[in-house]
């Protein structure tokens, strides 16, 4: 059975869009409330890669198996939302997009801008890769992969997998993977274009604007998108500015035969006002950062097989001055990223993938204020992989999908992983069974030795592994109306590396998570949309201690992961006019031992009208009513904000 019932949570928030008149700002803007239907070129329903809202009972992922599979096809710890709810939902942060994934927890240093530390079912913040169409980013500093600076603007989709993925992905994959996916230049369709643009602004002195433009002549397929956002915050000494630009150029060769280059550029700059219990508080720290992307590729695809080889190169530059304790530093990253993939449909029922690939990283810390406590440090590292994904269709709709990967190391002892999933589609109830066991594993990296004494050989530290398995049903409600979706997770983490002390020294810790996940969605008339998820979670330290033992040790929970996350939303539409609004909470927050934060409840209302053809007015109230709460002492969250503006398209 292929459901075509109501998908899982996020890839139903498209209808989740809404109008909130007269909070609205004067600017120019990107679509309009139609934007999947009007200026979106048509692309092809058989796309590999690009996902859109062509069919949101039926949207295509590729995060969780690397070839396309229809989300009702995968267990519900696959998470996609697509542009158009991007756009409709007026989310254009990252961080602002994963809170209202189940089983995930942020907490963010302040306000936008701010380092952001992303909790996959209670692993560490390193430990979820993050793509740009399948190519790596370069993580940042702590392997956090600057996610307050990824800015969703204009992406096709925000794909999730919840769960380890090293079978797929290899190192850092240990809790998930996160793909960005921008337009395809390979799929516009000929002789199509579009331009859009928007402009915004609001409370904290806030200004944001973008624009895209895309073009298909003749072979040549061009997608360019830019966005800009500035903002004082309302922190003391908190300016912030970001500058993200993406390309992607095709050509066509031949029959279904490409070469295509992506590239990426962001540029930030970031005042650091540090915690605000600090006696030195506000600090004067500036933080600029400036990461890059170019990757060319080479790909073809036939009726029963498709095969493709890229090249990636990666760079991430953060420099960190007026440190009030004099630790102004420059980190610098360079990687390398070669790989290729080839996926066979022998038969209808069944997909095999081989790939293989070699990554190469380059990792350095230079003072700029040198001192016995500010020390150079530097790694190199590389590894070569193999891997192979089997998707079968068996009998008594039953479907399995198992994956296998190596990664050999010159540095770091070499690992194995695999994943299992088995899923049973049971007709007469439109119900859904899962199960899967997955293994993963996280090579050292440049934020286990940023810090490290020079004492230490970097080679020595052993890579962190896992173990965990998970079962689950959806069922699908009559009439197509919603959804219903319970997860049940456990995992185990051996040779957790932490840091002690400064200059560091390294530890090992082990760790144990269970939770519960629970989403659901229900659309009970046309004009109106509902959704809800829960997530519980228990994550302890088994052995070790955690930080030194200032975040606690064996028996204690592991802070920063709140035991208790809800979401919630509604919205009413109709062709021209939405008003929604939805929420987000955590309870039982234990920030460190002995210190627990308060539970919180933080609404937005947001909402857009069409003005005419090609033109939407939209704004949102953020934190409307101005709760005051923190993810982490001593950085308080953003208070209310009003912001608005228009879209346009051509």
């Amino acid at each position: 059975m292929k459901s075509k019932f109501r998908l899982p949570f996020l890839c139903r928030f498209s209808v989740i869009s809404a109008a909130v008149a007269g909070m609205f700002f004067l600017g120019l803007g990107s679509g309009m409330a139609q934007l999947d239907e009007v200026a979106l070129p048509p692309l092809e329903i058989d796309d590999a890669e690009t996902v859109v809202a062509i069919d949101q009972l039926d949207i295509v992922t590729v995060v969780a198996t690397k070839t396309p599979k229809s989300l009702s096809e995968l267990a519900p710890s696959v998470d996609t939302i697509s542009g158009v709810e991007l756009r409709e939902r007026q989310l254009y942060g990252l961080e602002d997009v994963l809170a209202f994934s189940p089983g995930t927890s942020l907490v963010r240093t302040g306000q936008a801008g701010g380092q952001t530390s992303l909790f996959i079912r209670g692993m560490e913040s390193n430990h979820t890769v993050v793509l740009l169409n399948g190519r790596r980013l370069a993580p940042g500093l702590a392997g956090l992969y600057h996610l307050e600076l990824l800015d969703t603007t204009w992406l096709d989709s925000v794909q999730l997998n919840r769960g380890p993925v090293s079978s797929l992905y290899g190192s850092d994959a240990l809790a998930g993977a996160l793909d960005l996916r921008m337009a395809d230049a390979r799929r516009l369709s000929e002789g199509q274009g579009s331009a859009r643009v928007f402009a915004e602004g609001g409370s904290f002195s806030t200004l944001r604007t973008g624009q895209q433009l895309m073009i298909k002549d003749g072979p040549v397929g061009v997608v360019l998108d830019t966005s800009f956002h500035q903002t004082a915050n309302d922190r003391v000494f908190s300016d912030f500015q970001n500058l993200v630009l993406r390309g992607n150029v095709a050509v066509e060769l031949g029959d279904r035969t490409w070469f295509d280059v992506l590239g990426y550029f962001q540029d930030s700059e970031l005042e650091v006002p540090g915690s605000s219990l600090s006696s030195y508080f506000p600090e004067t720290q500036l933080n600029d950062n400036r990461s890059t992307l170019l990757s060319p590729r080479f790909s073809i695809e036939r009726n029963d097989w498709d095969f493709s080889v890229f090249y990636s190169y990666n760079t991430s530059e953060l420099e960190a001055t007026q440190d009030v304790f004099f630790q102004d530093n420059l980190l610098e990253q360079h990687s390398h990223e070669v790989e290729a993939q080839l996926n066979v449909s022998p038969v209808e029922e069944a997909t095999l993938t081989l790939g293989g690939g070699w990554f190469g990283h380059e990792f350095s810390r230079t003072p700029l204020t040198p001192g016995p406590f500010n020390t150079a440090s530097g790694k190199e590292y590389a590894y070569w992989s193999v891997y192979g994904q089997a998707d079968l269709d068996l009998p008594a709709n039953f479907n399995l999908l198992g994956s296998g990967r190596y990664d050999g190391h010159d540095s770091f002892d070499s690992r194995g992983t695999y994943s299992v999933q088995l899923s049973h589609d049971f007709e007469p109830t439109a119900t859904q069974f899962f199960g899967k066991l997955a293994t993963g594993y996280k090579a050292p990296s440049g934020q286990d030795f940023v810090f490290l004494d020079p004492s230490v050989d970097p080679d020595s530290l052993d890579p962190e592994e896992s173990r965990s398995w998970e079962i689950g049903v959806r069922q699908f409600l009559p009439g197509e109306i919603g959804s219903v979706a319970v997860t049940y997770f456990q995992a185990d983490v051996e040779n957790l590396v932490d840091s002690v002390g400064f200059p560091a020294f390294p530890a090992a810790v082990d760790t144990e998570t269970e939770g519960v996940e629970l989403e659901f969605v229900l659309s009970p008339c046309d004009s109106i949309d509902l959704f809800a998820n829960y997530s519980w979670l228990d994550a302890t330290i088994v052995d070790g201690l955690y930080f030194g033992g200032f975040s606690g040790g064996p028996g204690d929970r592991l802070p920063r992961r709140p035991e208790h996350t809800f979401s919630g939303g509604a919205v009413y539409h109709d062709d021209q006019f939405r008003l929604g609004i939805e929420f987000v909470s955590a309870f039982a927050r234990l920030d460190s031992p002995g210190v627990t934060l308060d539970d919180y409840a933080v609404a937005r209302i947001f909402g857009s009208v069409s003005l005419g053809e090609n033109l939407e007015l939209y704004g949102r109230l953020e934190n409307a009513f101005d709760e005051q709460y923190e993810t982490t002492r001593g950085y308080e969250a953003p208070g209310f904000g009003a912001f608005g503006g228009l879209r346009l398209s051509f």
